[in-house]
């Protein structure tokens, strides 16, 4: 969602489709679909979760871990 404060029923952007822990991030990446995304990049979303608590997120490029290749070659 685009704003964490709007009452239940919420206007959804999208969903999460997968999530993992990135070992060389060091936090968690989700992947998801989201309305109009390629054109969000850099905006930041919202996840409610059943607890109350709520998690942001940016929207990035799908390329967002070593986007110029460089570790490739290490």
């Amino acid at each position: 969602m685009a704003d964490p404060t709007q009452p239940i029923p919420m206007d959804m952007l999208g969903h999460v489709t997968s999530s993992y822990w990135s070992e060389c991030l060091g936090h968690g990446i989700a992947l998801g679909t989201v309305k109009a995304g390629h054109h969000k990049t850099g905006d930041t979303v919202y996840f409610p979760l059943a607890d109350g608590r709520v998690l942001a997120a940016e929207i990035c490029s799908p390329v967002f871990y070593d986007p110029k290749g460089e570790r490739h070659h290490d």
